[in-house]
């Protein structure tokens, strides 16, 4: 997890993206910059290090020709197979995905979206033509908040961040009342704040003389369509060979390697094939969650499946008192319970 945080437009300054920053400082304790031209556009990040450790990694990540400025948080989980097909073009001086994302970008435009498996959310200034262009993953795993006045651009990982920007917080009455009577959050690309908007998963946007054109890159719907033949060819075994190859894409890393273990089903089966994969097993740590009721909890099964096996377990307890001062410090940081509204909750 890291932060992204941006504003284009005569607000940009120094003073306005460190408050950003500091507001979601959790995200990414490694390094913290920031890219600025003043009063156009002012560009943060917040590091948390995952794949290439150094500091030739850090962000805002600057193209070799200087033209283009990226913040990003996320993995691209084939970005070893990208730079492959980059390489005979671009001369790499990082080890990190971040790389691979900035070119891949300024090789294929907006359609390296469709070669990019992975969680991210990104933005990339092009200071010669002078646009910004941003997108999020597939089905928004990672954030995208943003606040347009038509005069400044402003966005971030977390609302809390478009608050300290001096963005108003003034509550979306009817988005809260579908979520309370309904259980409805609202439209994909609504907040429960006046003003913010999220991009939704599977959308990017592009900003250019003020004005702002968003369009959707990822139709799922036409994707299973595409996939349908392979599915009524041997449904098993393509299933299982998709879930192998996400998991030896997703155990790329500098890093040790956490892995969350339930009893059931689903973390049990990808235990088995993670034992199965030739790999260093010495980097994975397992963790599970436990009440101390046994009606709910089930560390008995997850110690059964690693009976025998070389992965430590980290068992962590939570206790119902906990639960309050818990949701209160999860609300503050994804900005939807948060303010007089939890009054009401607790």
């Amino acid at each position: 997890m890291c932060g992204i945080a941006g504003i284009i437009g005569h607000s940009a300054n120094r003073g306005s993206i460190l408050q950003m920053l500091e507001m979601q400082k959790h995200r990414g304790p490694d390094f913290v910059d920031y890219y600025l031209e003043e009063n156009k556009i002012v560009l943060g990040h917040n590091r948390l290090s995952i794949i290439d450790l150094s500091s030739n990694a850090n962000q805002p990540f600057i193209s070799g020709c200087g033209n283009y400025i990226l913040i990003y948080n996320g993995e691209l989980y084939n970005y070893l197979e990208l730079k492959q097909e980059l390489q005979s073009k671009y001369t790499f001086k990082t080890q990190s995905d971040t790389e691979v994302l900035l070119n891949a970008y300024i090789e294929w435009g907006e359609q390296c979206l469709n070669k990019l498996n992975g969680m991210f959310s990104f933005a990339i200034w092009n200071k010669k033509e002078q646009f910004l262009f941003a997108a999020r993953d597939r089905f928004g795993v990672k954030p995208f908040y943003y606040s347009f006045d038509s005069i400044n651009f402003i966005f971030a990982s977390e609302i809390n961040s478009l608050w300290a920007a001096g963005i108003s917080e003034i509550p979306n009455d009817k988005v809260w009342l579908n979520y309370f009577v309904e259980g409805s959050y609202g439209m994909p690309d609504e907040t429960f704040w006046k003003g913010i908007k999220q991009l939704s998963g599977g959308h990017c946007l592009t900003l250019k003389d003020n004005s702002l054109q968003i369009k959707k890159w990822y139709h799922f719907e036409e994707r299973i369509a595409e996939l349908q033949n392979h599915f009524e060819d041997n449904e098993e075994e393509y299933i299982t060979q998709l879930l192998v190859k996400a998991i030896n894409l997703r155990f790329r890393a500098d890093v040790p390697i956490g892995f969350n273990l339930s009893g059931g089903l689903d973390s049990s089966t990808l235990l088995a094939l993670i034992d199965q994969q030739n790999r260093d097993k010495s980097t994975i740590e397992t963790f599970t969650f436990i009440t101390n009721d046994e009606r709910y909890d089930e560390l008995y099964w997850v110690k059964s499946m690693l009976d025998k096996k070389p992965y430590p377990i980290n068992v962590c307890e939570l206790n119902h008192n906990e639960v309050p001062e818990l949701a209160l410090k999860i609300a503050k940081n994804q900005s939807t319970l948060w303010g007089n509204t939890y009054n009401c909750i607790f």
